[in-house]
């Protein structure tokens, strides 16, 4: 089993936007339902980002952020929204200080990324 330690990688943009998110996420729990619309924005920019980066939507890091901005749609129902995106605070405190992501665990099983 994996040890999971302390994983802060402030010196990358892509740590800044998850952090970024992390905080709008625990806002948006805490009440301020403007940082749902924040968080699927944010999600948005990382998937155009992403796709430019890779230059390509089928890239693992922008299918990564394909699945996250897809959950994160789920805001869109205010009767759901704060049950969808508890475990998305969960996922986002990961891979923000941990660099762990559940969504890129699943992802790198599918067939179509396994070589």
């Amino acid at each position: 089993m994996n040890n999971i330690k302390l994983k802060l990688q402030a010196n990358k943009p892509e740590w800044w936007i998850w952090a970024t998110t992390l905080v709008f996420i625990i806002a948006a729990l805490a009440g301020w339902s403007d940082g749902y619309d924040i968080v699927m924005l944010i999600s948005a920019v990382q998937v155009i980002y992403f796709t430019i980066k890779e230059k390509s939507l089928l890239a693992f890091e922008t299918q990564v952020r394909i699945v996250y901005f897809a959950y994160t749609l789920f805001g869109l129902w205010i009767s759901l929204r704060f049950y969808f995106y508890i475990p998305l605070l969960l996922g986002t405190l990961m891979v923000t200080f941990f660099d762990k992501c559940s969504i890129a665990m699943v992802l790198k099983k599918m067939p179509w990324n396994k070589n």
